[in-house]
């Protein structure tokens, strides 16, 4: 007696490489997401500093205009107008009733501000 077993399996094979295949789409898709997420939080962490430091070169240079009382804008001593430095601007407003020093910095549309008071006159 012979016994005959059907084995329609071919389908099977074709089932297990699109499920497999659909795997490793929703992988390298939530890889490459990922990747880029961290890739543009790198930049605009960079981008903060830079705008921080462009921030404290406007302070800087306002110290220096009130230290020596040279005004090289005209515009007020310890004011500097949106003044462009490398890869960004920086602009300070200086304001001697309160003994404040407010200055701004931007880099690719990201903006930081420092503020100091000061003490005594300039």
């Amino acid at each position: 007696m012979r016994i005959e077993v059907k084995t329609n399996q071919k389908g099977a094979i074709l089932f297990l490489t699109l499920i497999v295949l659909v795997f490793l789409t929703i992988f390298g898709g939530a890889l490459m997401l990922m990747v880029f997420s961290r890739f543009t939080s790198v930049y605009l962490e960079y981008d903060r500093l830079k705008a921080l430091y462009l921030a404290e070169a406007g302070i800087s240079k306002s110290l220096w205009e009130l230290k020596r009382g040279v005004d090289l804008d005209r515009d007020g001593l310890g004011n500097i107008p949106k003044t462009r430095l490398g890869e960004g601007y920086y602009w300070v407003n200086h304001n001697p009733q309160t003994l404040t020093i407010i200055s701004t910095g931007e880099a690719n549309d990201v903006e930081r501000t420092v503020r100091i008071v000061y003490v005594g006159n300039y």
